[in-house]
């Protein structure tokens, strides 16, 4: 087992919408079994993300943090990658859970956008 620690930066963009962090798929077989077409959602007329994703879905397969929460997390081995999903399916970028581990650095979640492009995660 291994252990990492996971931060969510407080920021306003989506200080409301918990994002799910996503271990057990990388991000390439998590996107082909849900059909996922590139990192983000579609924009809808008023501005908002158009859902992609079942949040039942997310629920069942990641770990959900909030704004500005910490998170000690312990996964197997076998588990070397990891990212981050919005409620409506806006995926961050995919990290090496081992170069963090290794290095000593935590994994901080920062969230990009807002006003005129969606907020999204980012792992810094």
């Amino acid at each position: 087992m291994k252990n990492i620690q996971v931060t969510r930066k407080k920021k306003w963009a989506n200080a409301i919408v918990p994002y799910w962090i996503m271990t057990h798929k990388n991000k390439t077989e998590f996107m082909s079994e849900y059909e996922l077409k590139g990192d983000a959602c579609k924009m809808s007329m008023l501005g908002g993300p158009v859902s992609r994703l079942d949040m039942q879905v997310l629920d069942r397969f990641g770990i959900r943090i909030m704004n500005g929460q910490s998170i000690e997390l312990e996964l197997p081995d076998e588990i070397t990658t990891l990212f981050v999903s919005t409620m409506h399916g806006y995926l961050s970028n995919e990290i090496n859970i081992d170069k963090y581990i290794a290095s000593g650095d935590s994994v901080v979640i920062n969230t990009n956008g807002g006003f005129i492009n969606l907020p999204h995660p980012v792992i810094e």
